[in-house]
């Protein structure tokens, strides 16, 4: 490592350099805020460089051999100055968050809870850092995420924002809505079984009605939002695909029913030549097809929510079908958006060991030309270890590259603090369990599913252990308590749905866990039906039931 000469920032709670706004005020006011906090000193921002060691933000040169792009940055030491550069402020503001984190020490753990040292005679001494992430869209699908100011510490997408986009995925229903058109035109719809339907229903693709009403009505919207670069032609949430004749024919000639929606979709996009159009390979649409491609200006969303969970997509052979439809796509198209499902959906709360997983998986996707990705976990708030999985995603998004075992200690040393060895344990004990019992791990389970494996009763009782000694660690911090109880929740949830204990542990556990987790404000534990109070009252009476009360 060739480090630059060190450079003195504060002096005794004194400022020692000016910070030179240039064309970035809103990223030079984050650097000034934070060097407050970190040194006491206020740091003033001037428009224009001045003879007095600065920190100076600038535009990248715009004709580069290697152009930084809209999220890359330089950041180095210039003589006696600092000097950040990127090609747009959002760019600059991901230079100053990554600076304060790698170089001064911060760490952004959720949208409530950061670490910022303090250091009155702050000197700092790094070597030239140029970032360009791989991935050119990042989102994590975690509560915390919503936040935009959060999310962009992470260099991140704020979450359900879909930041760029026009419509995101499932827009044949906004486009040409059923609800408005079937009755006047059902020849609109999906021919299945020899009717036409409505309701659950696709288009039909091949009907040039439906082809010149669709771009009709994608043309006022881009009108509308002209700055949005991305805009989902995508299949509606269901797989009733149309078998009129001609979308049978096209299907069949590509070997796929993504035929009909391909040649569809190109045809939209040349309609629409500045837009990125993208659209979902999906359910019934996740195969290549054979013979079309998809044009420059169109984007393949791959989802591959069929793969196990419990082990890397590219080793797993009950993912090789997800795998090989990755490979297969990455022949025909240079840039793929691939959507990731990283929690159990149907048991939000519940231990799902795949913390592990999450690194090798993003390596093999980036290195088969996925260039956009988005994870897909629990967008309401809490989930089992979600702040650690958010945290842990945001940063291999960013850095595939980067040791997953050290961004994991990272955050629980940081956010558990004393507890952290034995929640650390925890998450190890479980994940080499289920490892070493196959590795099943599947987005749609449960805790039954485990009850032999990574949820033994054995395990059970091993687990509480090392919680009861992580909650005596921090016994005497009321804040770093409630963390660790938090984190308790999913190992509670699962000991409810498997009935372990006795029927005094058993009431006393429901009752602990209603409890906190009212406290965390979660309010679902299952994706779409199962509410938290729900959860809790049909728990008590199968339990009543069960014992004949």
């Amino acid at each position: 490592m060739n480090l630059q000469k060190p450079v003195r920032v504060a002096v005794n709670r004194t400022t020692k350099m000016v910070i030179i706004e240039g064309p970035f005020p809103r990223a030079a006011a984050i650097l000034a805020r934070y060097l407050e906090k970190i040194t006491g000193a206020p740091f003033p921002c001037h428009p224009v460089e001045c003879v007095l060691p600065s920190f100076v933000f600038a535009k990248a040169p715009e004709e580069s051999e290697d152009p930084l792009g809209e999220s890359g940055f330089i950041y180095r030491i210039f003589d006696k100055d600092i000097r950040f550069e990127a090609e747009t402020e959002q760019a600059a503001v991901y230079a100053v968050y990554d600076f304060l984190e790698r170089v001064v020490g911060c760490r952004y753990f959720t949208s409530s809870e950061e670490y910022v040292p303090y250091d009155a005679n702050l000197t700092v001494c790094f070597e030239e850092t140029r970032m360009v992430p791989i991935l050119d869209f990042r989102e994590v699908y975690y509560w915390d995420f919503e936040d935009p100011a959060f999310a962009e510490k992470h260099k991140m997408a704020p979450s359900k924002q879909h930041q760029g986009w026009g419509f995101w995925c499932h827009s044949f229903q906004n486009l040409v809505p059923a609800e408005e058109f079937f009755d006047s035109h059902p020849e609109y719809f999906s021919l299945r079984e020899g009717k036409r339907i409505g309701k659950n229903s696709q288009l039909c693709l091949s009907n040039p009605e439906v082809f010149d009403l669709l771009v009709r009505r994608l043309r006022i919207e881009v009108e509308k939002h002209p700055e949005a670069k991305y805009w989902s032609v995508s299949q509606n949430d269901n797989d009733a695909y149309c078998e009129c004749e001609e979308c049978r024919r096209l299907n069949e000639e590509d070997g796929s029913p993504m035929g009909s929606v391909l040649r569809f979709v190109n045809r939209v996009a040349a309609e629409f030549p500045d837009k990125i159009i993208s659209t979902l390979a999906y359910w019934y649409t996740r195969t290549a097809p054979k013979l079309t491609r998809p044009d420059e200006n169109v984007h393949i969303m791959l989802c591959n929510i069929e793969a196990n969970r419990g082990l890397p997509i590219e080793v797993d052979p009950r993912s090789v079908s997800s795998k090989q439809e990755l490979l297969d796509w990455k022949e025909i198209c240079d840039h793929l958006f691939l959507w990731d499902y990283c929690v159990q959906f149907r048991n939000l709360v519940s231990p799902f060991p795949n913390l592990r997983v999450l690194a090798p998986n993003i390596r093999f996707f980036v290195e088969n030309h996925v260039r956009a990705l988005f994870s897909q976990c629990n967008g309401l708030r809490g989930g089992e270890f979600s702040a650690l999985r958010g945290y842990l995603l945001a940063k291999l998004m960013w850095e595939p590259d980067r040791d997953s075992e050290e961004i994991i200690r990272e955050f629980l040393d940081g956010y558990y603090k004393q507890a952290a060895p034995f929640i650390l344990r925890y998450i190890d004990r479980m994940q080499a369990v289920s490892e070493e019992s196959g590795g099943e791990l599947n987005i749609f389970g449960g805790p039954l599913d485990a009850a032999d494996t990574y949820l033994a009763p054995a395990l059970l009782a091993e687990y509480d252990r090392l919680f009861d000694e992580a909650e005596a660690a921090v016994s005497a911090d009321s804040e770093l308590l409630f963390r660790v109880r938090t984190a308790r929740l999913s190992l509670q949830y699962a000991e409810i749905c498997l009935d372990y204990g006795t029927v005094e542990e058993r009431l006393a556990r429901i009752a602990s866990f209603a409890a906190q987790a009212r406290r965390t404000g979660l309010e679902m534990v299952e994706e779409r039906d199962i509410t938290l109070d729900r959860f809790v009252t049909d728990e008590l009476a199968r339990l009543a039931g069960q014992k004949g009360w």
